[in-house]
């Protein structure tokens, strides 16, 4: 699928997991939780955008939450969600000067959005590709759950459409922020998942309908087509489990080893950015001088879409903070028939339009860097302002399950004076 001998490029952006009950080890901490296709390009690898680089339109996470009406609104917004619950995915799509709103995917991207059920030992785009070659108009809408089709008395749940169309034709289901109830899927009881796939075109080329044919009849991706995958969890199977016998379900105890009561762990969250913190420094400021620069300069607390004021030449030094009380313990299925504990860690990502990063990534719930506001790899040199003398710096933080947040600002970069 990729012209001139070079080779597809995708590209990792965090690592997935998610809490299986017939798992005996868990999932490698590289394995990826999202996978963005890109279309085979007509330069090889050494021509491709540097990873921290915003060039253009880029999917940099996606994030998916339970619709709760009861959740406590002071509390982490669940990213795990059971059977016949809704979940609701908010993509962050970014190019070189601000996030896309829900409207402006809606209306540039015309994104359509597939849901596949995932087993266990599947990885994300599994579901999907095994289905290949598909038409589009042949995939029906997943359909809401028909209590009506149980039988107690057997295993056998319906199973779901594989794949199926996620409905954004109105209500609260959007192309730029869909939302689905979670079917009812034997394969769920067995630690399974959602596989979450948008299909879009960037703006102003081409259209979504010849870049789902391309994907789904396994053609070369056109240029201008996007395409991203998301790992949905549905658990936790702990959970699942117990209301399965809860509602008279039999055989459950050939699915595996099942903690008891007090065991099953909380759902996993998405995490929090809690501060973002900046000091302005004339000269460039090295990695261990970072922490007496914020401590003895002037923070500037930043806000989501704030725009500081500098000088080319100068540098911003960052903290970022996330809770380490956030962090939460999950239960993996060890090889005794019984239940190991882990505790997650944090994973952050930074990228920038413009300008030179000290680091690209970060793994504390502090988390500090640099940002030069000169040229930096792959920008333009003819000047040491950007285009339009702004610049945006956007930061990715996930956890090792599926937890995501971000955040981003801008800075309006003035030429240094006398230049």
């Amino acid at each position: 699928m990729s012209p001139m001998g070079c080779e597809r490029w995708t590209r990792p952006a965090h690592p997935p997991y998610a809490l299986h009950a017939v798992q005996a080890s868990p999932r490698h901490p590289l394995a990826l939780a999202l996978v963005l296709l890109v279309p085979g390009l007509a330069a090889c690898a050494t021509d491709l955008p540097i990873s921290e680089r915003i060039a253009n339109v880029r999917p940099l996470a996606m994030r998916v939450e339970a619709v709760d009406p009861l959740a406590d609104p002071t509390a982490a917004v669940r990213t795990e969600v059971l059977p016949v619950e809704t979940l609701r995915v908010a993509p962050f799509i970014v190019d070189d000067g601000d996030p896309f709103t829900a409207e402006r995917i809606e209306a540039e991207l015309e994104p359509v959005w597939l849901a596949c059920p995932l087993q266990p030992i599947q990885g994300i785009f599994a579901c999907l590709s095994a289905q290949l070659p598909l038409e589009l108009d042949a995939i029906e809408a997943c359909p809401p759950v028909d209590f009506s089709a149980l039988d107690p008395s057997s295993m056998e749940l319906p199973a779901m459409p594989a794949p199926c169309l996620i409905p954004t034709a109105g209500g609260a289901s959007t192309p730029g922020s869909p939302s689905m109830q979670v079917p009812l899927d034997f394969n769920f009881f067995l630690g399974g998942d959602l596989e979450l796939t948008m299909i879009a075109h960037r703006p102003d080329e081409g259209d979504t309908a010849r870049c789902a044919e391309a994907l789904l009849q396994e053609e070369p991706l056109p240029r201008e087509c996007l395409v991203a995958v998301q790992r949905a969890s549905i658990g936790p199977d702990a959970e699942i489990l117990q209301l399965a016998a809860d509602a008279g379900l039999e055989g459950l105890d050939q699915l595996g080893p099942v903690p008891s009561e007090d065991q099953i762990p909380d759902a996993d969250r998405n995490t929090r950015i809690q501060t973002f913190r900046v000091v302005v420094s004339d000269a460039p400021v090295r990695l261990g001088d970072i922490g007496r620069v914020l401590d003895e300069g002037e923070i500037i607390d930043v806000a989501r879409g704030d725009t500081l004021e500098v000088v080319a030449g100068q540098t911003l030094v960052i903290e970022t903070t996330a809770l380490a009380d956030d962090l939460q313990t999950y239960l993996i299925p060890n090889d005794d028939e019984g239940f190991d504990e882990r505790e997650e860690y944090y994973v952050g990502d930074w990228y920038r339009s413009w300008g030179i990063l000290l680091g690209n990534d970060s793994d504390d719930p502090r988390s500090v860097n640099t940002w030069q506001m000169l040229p930096g790899e792959q920008d333009d040199v003819v000047s040491d302002v950007p285009p339009e003398e702004r610049a945006t710096l956007y930061y990715v933080l996930r956890d090792d399950r599926q937890g995501v947040d971000w955040f981003w600002f801008h800075v309006h970069v003035s030429p240094a004076p006398g230049s």
